[in-house]
């Protein structure tokens, strides 16, 4: 599986990959509506890669933020990167957590 499958087979809007040595996000987006993009110009388009690493650190990870349906799962699937996946999925907090932890396992195996 590559990037493009992983973000088609898991309704992925936008795969934001932050290079941990460049401090430089890398953006794909699916061409799909997210129901909010606060979230994604909060964490990644009004932020830097350094704020992300510091606001992770010490924390458990997958890390999830929502805003209504629109969900950021934080993962860290090598010491290079750090990866935040956008999507809108309807699904309560448990489903979402068992959800986000699945994602993070495909992530480490795909980087």
């Amino acid at each position: 599986m590559n990037i493009s499958d992983f973000i088609e087979k898991n309704d992925i809007a936008i795969l934001a990959k932050a290079d941990l040595r460049s401090q430089r996000f890398e953006i794909i987006k699916k061409d799909v509506e997210l129901e909010s993009y606060d979230l994604f110009e909060q964490l990644i388009l009004f932020n830097s890669v350094e704020n992300i690493v510091e606001s992770l650190n010490g924390q458990l990870l997958p890390r999830i933020w929502t805003q209504g349906n629109t969900k950021c799962v934080i993962c860290q699937p090598n010491d290079e990167q750090i990866v935040a996946l956008f999507y809108d999925k309807c699904m309560d907090a448990k489903d979402n957590y068992f959800y986000a932890k699945q994602l993070d396992s495909q992530l480490k195996e795909l980087l």
